[in-house]
């Protein structure tokens, strides 16, 4: 008895763990909170995101509405460097920083005033911004904006930043520019400029863009003003 009480023993010793016991590496608690964190869930105070919370909607992020009651409303739209989308009706919204199901109560309201009854809306994200890696910079970069922005003046920038990112900071352009021809005019090590058209229109309309460069030091953002026929 004694000899099968030993052989039994040494038989379970061999059993491995069940999976869910099997020891694992361990993430790095700030690797796990930036993962995290350009996924767009909210982060705790301890600096890891809560698991289960809903995540936030970023500039950037593409967006499908849907409109059960009138399917001519459904849209895609793309979220504009202010935090806003633009939807017939419902107007500019703004959306940065929250759920799916606080967009979809907030346009259920705005929506609601068209309908004979309460609308159905569905709000999905049907495209996610670019995860762009750590880009910190070892000291910050000045650039300048100039003409038709609802912030004109010096900005800094403690990482690197794209054109349209420079032009959110900016606080967009003004209701005046000509947002389909902004310009970045910068200047090499030999003091020759160069300037870069970047169509804003082509953002606001949810359009692909080109020339969204990173922003150097000294660079100057200009939005001249539209014509009388523009």
């Amino acid at each position: 008895m004694a000899g099968f009480l030993l052989l039994a023993g040494a038989a379970s010793a061999q059993v491995p763990a069940p999976l869910s016991e099997t020891p694992t590496a361990a993430t790095p608690a700030a690797d796990a909170a930036t993962v995290r964190a350009n996924m767009g869930l909210p982060e705790s105070e301890a600096g890891i995101v809560e698991e289960g919370e809903p995540y936030k909607i970023r500039v950037g992020d593409r967006l499908q509405i849907s409109v059960l009651e009138d399917p001519s409303l459904s849209t895609q739209v793309l979220v504009l460097p202010d935090g806003r989308i633009s939807l017939p009706i419902a107007g500019s919204v703004f959306v940065s920083g929250r759920s799916t199901a606080d967009v979809e109560a907030q346009l259920t309201r705005a929506l609601a005033s068209g309908f004979a009854v309460q609308p159905t809306i569905t709000v999905s994200v049907a495209g996610l911004a670019p995860l762009a890696a750590s880009s910190a910079l070892e000291a910050p970069i000045r650039f300048y904006v100039m003409g038709a922005m609802n912030r004109p003046g010096a900005v800094e920038s403690d990482r690197e930043i794209t054109m349209i990112e420079a032009i959110a900071l900016a606080g967009g352009p003004s209701p005046f520019a000509a947002t389909d021809r902004i310009q970045l005019r910068r200047r090499d090590a030999d003091g020759v400029e160069t300037v870069t058209t970047f169509d804003f229109e082509r953002v606001e309309e949810g359009l692909p863009v080109t020339n969204n460069v990173v922003i150097e030091e000294g660079d100057v953002i200009y939005a001249p003003e539209r014509g009388l026929w523009d």
